[in-house]
């Protein structure tokens, strides 16, 4: 005879369908699984780990007299399998997080048209017509895309499992998702197609247009502003504090299409990991850094007494205003340095949080296990999980303003 399960026992153990209420033994299981699962989700919010709650269900398991290790210690372990592997997808390193603006969708696609300022008013003489101001926008749209893969683990090989390592493995459902938001954002923001491991990120459909009128294809330009100023050098240099002084003037004084200066107020700074250390050192309030060698004209540092080398004061160390034992003029700005592990090698980009590029989440992250009577389960007795989410990321129309990038990875820089 089916037994009934109270609701509250049902959602306690993640749900039960009608074909597991029918399980031999499922009522010693449910008695099980209502204490064991709560205990877990205890053991993992309270820090003790997995490791005494496995010891705890081993020791119940052995007192069910009706249930094998297939139906009894297998069943909890799946059930523990989903909740990993989002767990796994929390705690892995999202730093795009820190610099991207993140928002919901509610469709297939999500439309975006912002205004630019209008032009500003003129004189006008007395019986004169007043002239029609210009306004003048962009609209771009960003469509969502379904990411996702499946894997595939031998009943036998995860009930069996003395090591942990099995169900580990099944986490990386969580953690490779994490992994390719941050190729999809890095990617997506310097512009241009990329392959990464198995993924290949095709290039923005981003398109702007620069102060002559002309559509500038792609997020950054060395002409966006004028014919010598843009929102990128026209050569890309490794990152310094020469070049990222240069990149704040530019963001400070960008303009949109109709000549108008836009307000930016760059506070992150996104280097590669290549960069971790320098960035810091840049962005260090006090006295220091005032290294040898940052100037954007010469490598050797000069401590007093010659004018030599390029780029070099007397009696100071170049590149930075003052010499050795000045005042940092980028420390206590409230810049927060990002560093991109997905970045290209020696990439960096200077700008404000928030603005420009959009990471547009339609559905979230799930990990689901495939029905026990149909498919590979029923087939080859084999579990599968599916990781599933629908999001995309890219810049809207005119963003690409509120950032400076000062090199996209094709220029090496030292160590």
């Amino acid at each position: 005879m089916r037994r009934e399960f109270k609701e509250a026992d049902i959602k306690a153990v993640g749900g039960l369908s009608p074909v597991e209420r029918d399980i031999p033994g499922i009522n010693i299981m449910m008695d099980l699984a209502v204490e064991a699962i709560p205990a877990f989700r205890r053991c993992m919010e309270s820090g003790r780990g997995v490791k005494q709650w496995w010891h705890s269900a081993k020791r119940a398991c052995r007192s069910l007299r009706e249930a094998n290790s297939e139906s009894a210690l297998g069943f909890l372990l799946r059930k523990g399998v989903q909740s990993e592997a989002l767990n796994w997808y929390d705690v892995s390193e999202k730093n795009y997080t820190k610099w991207i603006l993140t928002t919901g969708s509610t469709g297939v696609a999500e439309w975006y048209a912002p205004l630019y300022h209008t032009q500003l008013p003129t004189p006008v003489e007395n019986g004169g017509r007043f002239p029609e101001a210009g306004i003048q926008g962009e609209d771009s749209n960003i469509r969502n895309i379904v990411f996702g893969q499946v894997i595939a683990i031998d009943r036998t090989l995860f009930d069996d499992d003395q090591t942990g390592q099995i169900k580990s493995y099944s986490s990386k459902l969580g953690s490779s998702m994490s992994i390719l938001e941050s190729v999809w954002a890095t990617s997506r923001f310097i512009g241009v197609a990329r392959t990464y491991a198995n993924v290949t990120v095709p290039a923005s459909t981003y398109t702007t247009t620069d102060t002559l009128g002309t559509t500038v294809t792609g997020p950054f330009s060395s002409t966006l502003y004028g014919p010598n100023n843009g929102n990128r050098p026209s050569t890309f240099n490794a990152l310094n504090f020469g070049r990222l002084a240069n990149a704040y003037v530019q963001l400070l004084n960008a303009v949109d299409p109709l000549q108008n200066k836009i307000i930016v107020n760059p506070n992150r700074l996104i280097v590669s990991s290549m960069d971790a250390l320098q960035g810091q050192v840049l962005l260090e309030p006090g006295p220091w850094p005032a290294v040898i060698g940052p100037s954007n004209t010469a490598t050797q540092g000069v401590l007093g007494g010659t004018t030599s080398a390029a780029g070099a004061t007397q009696g100071a160390l170049m590149g930075f205003p003052g010499g050795w034992g000045s005042k940092n003029p980028f420390g206590g700005m409230g810049i927060q340095l990002v560093v991109e592990r997905y970045f290209p090698d020696w990439a960096w980009a200077f700008g404000e949080g928030a603005k420009g590029i959009v990471n547009q989440e339609r559905d979230p992250m799930e990990v689901i296990e495939e029905a026990k009577n149909a498919g590979s389960y029923f087939e080859f007795d084999s579990i599968r999980y599916r990781s599933r989410k629908r999001f995309n990321m890219d810049w809207i129309g005119g963003g690409s303003r509120f950032w400076w990038l000062g090199n996209d990875g094709s220029a090496t820089g030292t160590l």
